[in-house]
């Protein structure tokens, strides 16, 4: 039967908090079950906001100090932690279980402040789908949505639609003119599902193990609150609908479905379809739909954002758009320059590519390399350039290698936000996220059968702040796409706004929606043949 035992908290340094082993007026004091971890305690007290790997003790950021009592380190804190720190009595949170009683500080590191980028390319009215439709029938369709009355008799205005995109680290909420586009309000939160850990695996795993209404329910408290400040600032009513975007297992999260069966093969998703329900406000709210376990909404409205999405909202059958092929200002018709892909990095490296005709999609496992580094010490897109400049300065070689000088110590950085010391441990989890990403282009354009690249559009806060040169440099992106890289912004919450539009005003409807994301092909990289190949190719820091 386990025991109850009490865990001291020091609030602030312990030199103010400690004499002669008595603890003084500035600590907290907190009953513990001996059975259970140190982090559960300090959860269920609020004292720490959880990790980001989930419990594994990989991201150290429940870090502890013992100032008393003491446990001994499990095996993993020994692999995790160096021997001067275990004996100043550092531990992990998620793994320590006090036996009794002892005083704690929380050496909980400050993050580094995550820029959200909520901004959007300037689309032309080619890339519009709304643009695209008849104009009687969408001249129609306004009339009804700008009637002056609405059906409880209010006097009506502007319409508006609130698009969400639903990230694993970030939450964005934007209030848009249903007929201008214009952004009226944004709200931005960091995603409270991250208690449960960073990445989705980890929240795949706290909802098996019961934490599914908790998981579904803080991101609801988000959208309400969101929602409840948009409707101070228009008039309730005149909110048309809520449209959501995120990868396949944030909108199953959302939903409160059983997301098992995303975390081991053959990883099928419960429902990657068009979902309606009742949102916050009482007012429709719609979930974009996926395409596979890994390529979810978020891609799909990022391709509807940009046009890639050939059918959908143009109210002709697939037979003539295929006739026809894609015909924008950019890509005239005749000219085999039409062919376009998507890349959005994050944890997960997703892609899509489409030549107006085929649609391919696909996604590669990038770790936490392109979010700033095996410890998050700096930005994603940093890491990128800080390599490139290293390479210049001879400092690293093609393979990957720190000079002898720098072999076991590693390179001391600075940045705007500060210092940090790259190691090889970094530059080695850069170079197999790289690889991986580089092998995944690779092969959705060789299935596509290798045409001529319109254009390369960079999703999201990735694509935002990348030095476009550095990546070519360092072989990210392939020398023939030169020249037609540009950075789009938020696609996911863009997309969003725009499906959620064309549904309010009945330009597409969901089973037209559906359909044409279902055309998509999904390449499962782990199949094919020349991955592995192209895969350890790829590992060099060279331009290829």
């Amino acid at each position: 039967m386990s025991e109850k035992i009490k865990i001291t908290i020091v609030m602030v340094d312990e030199k103010q908090n400690m004499e002669k082993g008595k603890v003084l007026d500035d600590s907290v004091t907190m009953t513990h079950d001996s059975s259970m971890t140190l982090m559960s305690t300090l959860l269920q007290n609020g004292m720490i906001e959880g990790s980001f790997c989930g419990g594994r003790g990989d991201c150290g950021r429940c870090m502890v100090q013992f100032l008393q009592g003491a446990p001994l380190p499990t095996p993993l804190e020994r692999s995790r932690l160096e021997a001067q720190e275990l004996r100043q009595g550092f531990r992990l949170a998620c793994l320590a279980k006090p036996k009794n009683d002892c005083v704690i500080k929380i050496m909980v590191p400050r993050e580094n402040r995550i820029s959200i980028v909520t901004e959007m390319m300037d689309l032309s009215e080619d890339i519009d789908l709304m643009s695209r439709q008849n104009e009687s029938s969408v001249k129609r369709t306004l009339d009804v949505m700008k009637s002056p009355v609405d059906v409880n008799g209010n006097t009506s205005g502007d319409m508006y639609v609130i698009a969400v995109d639903l990230g694993t680290t970030t939450i964005a909420m934007q209030l848009r003119n249903m007929d201008t586009g214009e952004t009226i309000d944004t709200y931005c939160e960091m995603n409270p599902q991250r208690t449960y850990g960073s990445d989705v695996l980890s929240r795949i795993q706290a909802s098996c193990e019961g934490h599914r209404e908790a998981l579904r329910l803080c991101v609801w408290d988000v959208l309400a609150r969101g929602a409840g400040k948009f409707a101070k600032a228009v008039e309730p009513a005149n909110i048309r609908c809520i449209c959501v975007a995120g990868n396949t297992t944030m909108e199953h999260l959302l939903m409160g479905y059983d997301v098992s069966s995303l975390g081991r093969s053959p990883f099928m998703p419960v429902e990657i379809g068009l979902q309606v329900v009742e949102g916050p406000l009482g007012i429709p709210l719609y979930i974009t739909p996926g395409i596979s376990a890994f390529v979810g909404g978020d891609i799909t409205a990022g391709m509807y954002a940009l046009g890639m999405v050939a059918e959908a909202g143009m109210g002709r059958c697939a037979e003539e758009v295929l006739a026809d092929g894609c015909v924008t200002e950019a890509c005239p018709a005749g000219e085999q320059t039409c062919t376009r892909l998507l890349i959005d990095l994050g944890t997960n490296g997703e892609m899509a590519i489409t030549n107006g005709r085929d649609m391919l999609v696909t996604a590669t496992a990038a770790g936490p390399a392109f979010e700033g580094g095996t410890e998050k010490a700096v930005v994603g897109t940093d890491m990128i350039a800080v390599t490139d400049s290293l390479k210049k300065q001879g400092i690293l070689d093609a393979g990957g290698l720190l000079q002898e000088l720098y072999f076991t110590q590693g390179v001391m950085i600075h940045t705007q936000k500060g210092e940090f010391r790259l190691n090889n441990r970094d530059i080695r989890a850069l170079q197999m996220a790289k690889a991986a990403v580089r092998a995944g282009v690779e092969i959705l354009w060789e299935q596509i059968g290798r045409p001529k690249i319109g254009q390369v559009y960079l999703a999201g806060g990735f694509g935002y702040y990348l030095d476009v040169e550095a990546a070519f440099s360092i072989g990210l992106l392939p020398e023939h796409m030169r020249g037609h890289v540009q950075a789009v912004g938020n696609t996911s919450l863009e997309g969003a706004f725009r499906i959620g539009r064309d549904l309010c005003r009945g330009v597409t409807d969901g089973r037209r929606l559906e359909a044409v994301f279902a055309s998509a092909k999904s390449i499962n990289l782990a199949e094919q043949k020349e991955f592995e190949k192209l895969y350890l190719g790829y590992m060099n820091l060279v331009e290829s």
